[in-house]
């Protein structure tokens, strides 16, 4: 047994002292799932210490650890759950989202959307719209809920105000789809473009295609394949097949363009990855684009 092993096996016995429940803003880290190499805030030393000063996100991360099997001898998610639950009742929203994941894919309890929705209602009470676009998507799947997309919009809007990027591209995807809303490709466009300043590739990918195919806009090979360049650069690994899918459209475009129309592709997509990585920093809007469209 490693010393990791051994001092997260201490680390899980020690009980946190009763601190008042702790007023915390709605979550605004990015990713709540990756432990990042290097990261001092994953160093077991250091977690123990501000968890035993009360720090949420020292809690959150040492359920982290375990759900990830780091420095144990494989994931132990009864025991992520117990420090997910302790952030959790101090009101941190990631926690919430984290145990609502656990109930969502079954991981150490059995599988059930119903009480993934209990955790990220909860947490969507308190701001987080990560949350609020999971239970849009609940809603347009129809897990643990009645199916419906005119529910599945709303949530996606409330996350969407609150600055989350894939919800702005299911908006976009309800739009394009007529679902829950008349279709109105403009508006469509509009929200995969908002959903692109937020660096999501799948949005990307959908703008290179509408572009390519005249879709709402009027054709334009060379922006289309602007797009569908860019979009290479953000996929994440859960977008696999949009990945594929973007190499093959990319492919088939670039057969088709002039030479004048590859440097005018590469001097939109210079532009557009400059203004994806400067707007990715801005706060929420307000009201969503293509709203008084018809």
């Amino acid at each position: 047994m490693t010393p990791k092993i051994l001092l997260l096996a201490v680390l899980a016995a020690v009980a946190l002292p009763a601190f008042a429940q702790q007023e915390v803003l709605p979550n605004q880290d990015d990713v709540f799932t990756e432990i990042k190499p290097g990261d001092l805030s994953v160093d077991p030393n250091n977690l123990i210490n501000g968890a035993n000063m009360g720090d949420v996100r020292a809690i959150n991360n040492l359920g982290l650890l375990w759900a990830h099997g780091v420095g144990t001898e494989g994931p132990n998610y009864a025991e992520a759950m117990r420090w997910w639950k302790e952030a959790a009742k101090r009101g941190y929203t990631l926690s919430m989202n984290n145990l609502g994941l656990l109930y969502a894919n079954g991981n150490g309890v059995k599988q059930s959307y119903e009480e993934a929705l209990k955790w990220w209602e909860m947490s969507a009470e308190r701001g987080d719209a990560w949350a609020m676009n999971s239970i849009g998507d609940l809603y347009e799947n129809g897990h643990g809920v009645t199916q419906s997309y005119t529910q599945a919009l709303e949530w996606y809007k409330r996350a969407a105000e609150a600055s989350d990027g894939l919800a702005m591209y299911n908006l976009g995807h309800l739009h394009e789809e007529g679902l829950g809303v008349a279709r109105n490709l403009k508006a469509a466009m509009d929200w995969y473009e908002r959903s692109a300043d937020k660096g999501i590739g799948v949005a990307m990918y959908k703008l290179g295609v509408m572009i390519a195919a005249g879709r709402g806009v009027p054709a334009d090979s060379a922006e289309a394949h602007a797009w569908l360049t860019v979009a290479s650069h953000y996929f994440t690994p859960e977008d696999a097949a949009e990945a594929e899918a973007n190499r093959v459209a990319l492919s088939q475009l670039q057969s088709k363009l002039t030479r004048l129309q590859v440097e005018r592709s590469k001097e939109i997509a210079k532009n557009l990855q400059a203004r994806i990585e400067e707007r990715r920093k801005q706060k929420p809007f307000g009201a969503g684009p293509g709203e008084r469209e018809t």
